[in-house]
């Protein structure tokens, strides 16, 4: 891990500090002077960039009129600042996180060996899903693909977002034969107007279950934290181990790849 990357834990807490702000419509000076502090020092806190002081996140929530299960829901993931690691129970932070984790990367590897994911789903496909039952039903995510996949950081030769799926994916099993063909079409055509990279690995490489679904975002030095679906909620791991094991499954999947998108 970068030593540059900020804790999980520390992002949620910044990018929620941001966020709220600019609901209120409040400047990021206006806030500054009232707090008695620099607005660079703001700058920092609402980045991730600066150390974070519980006292002083505390005081610029109520400065800024933060609701008080919002103060304490960040009051309580500030404590684990420090941490390497952060669970979220709920969810209630898994996109912040992701999109913060997004803006620091300068590649995203995402691994879905049964499913689409839920960044490439269609409004039908997804449907289709959450009528399975399954726990990945979730609604499809509004603009279909990464927002930071909609332009190429100038420099950037590969796709900023890369997709790998199991064969399983590519097989009717949730949803419809025509559901399906349909999705996959779809996928198919935005993989040739954006940024983005689709490969499939077949199930003789990797069989279904043997690697569970994560997200690996990777910095300019390497990977600086992987996502994983937990049993008590979404883990967004920085460890070292943890980096080094999802770096080594990457590429052995990336290996496995087929030349041919949609067996």
């Amino acid at each position: 891990m970068s030593i540059e990357t900020p804790r999980p834990a520390v992002i949620a807490v910044a990018h929620t500090l941001r966020k709220i702000r600019e609901q209120r419509g409040l400047s990021l000076r206006h806030v500054a002077r009232m707090a008695k502090i620099s607005a660079s020092k703001l700058s920092g806190l609402e980045t991730g960039g600066r150390r974070q002081n519980i006292t002083l996140v505390a005081y610029l929530l109520g400065i800024i009129g933060a609701p008080i299960e919002t103060l304490n829901h960040i009051l309580e993931i500030a404590d684990h600042g420090n941490e390497p690691d952060f669970l979220d129970p709920s969810g209630r932070d898994e996109n912040l996180l992701r999109a913060a984790f997004e803006q620091l990367s300068r590649h995203v590897f995402e691994w879905s060996p049964s499913l689409f994911p839920r960044t490439l789903r269609s409004a039908e496909y997804s449907d289709a899903i959450q009528k399975s039952g399954l726990p990945e039903g979730d609604p499809a995510v509004k603009g279909f693909i990464p927002a930071a996949a909609c332009t190429r950081p100038t420099g950037v030769s590969e796709p900023l977002h890369s997709f790998l799926l199991g064969e399983a994916a590519t097989r009717p099993g949730v949803c419809s034969p025509e559901v399906l063909y349909n999705q996959i079409e779809e996928v198919a055509t935005v993989s040739k107007l954006m940024p983005i990279s689709i490969s499939v690995v077949p199930a003789s490489y990797c069989s279904t279950g043997l690697v569970e679904p994560f997200t690996l975002y990777e910095g300019h030095t390497g990977a600086i934290a992987v996502v994983v679906k937990h049993q008590r909620g979404v883990a967004f791991l920085t460890n070292k181990i943890s980096l080094k094991h999802y770096t080594k499954t990457a590429q052995w999947l990336r290996s496995g790849r087929t030349d041919n998108p949609w067996p």
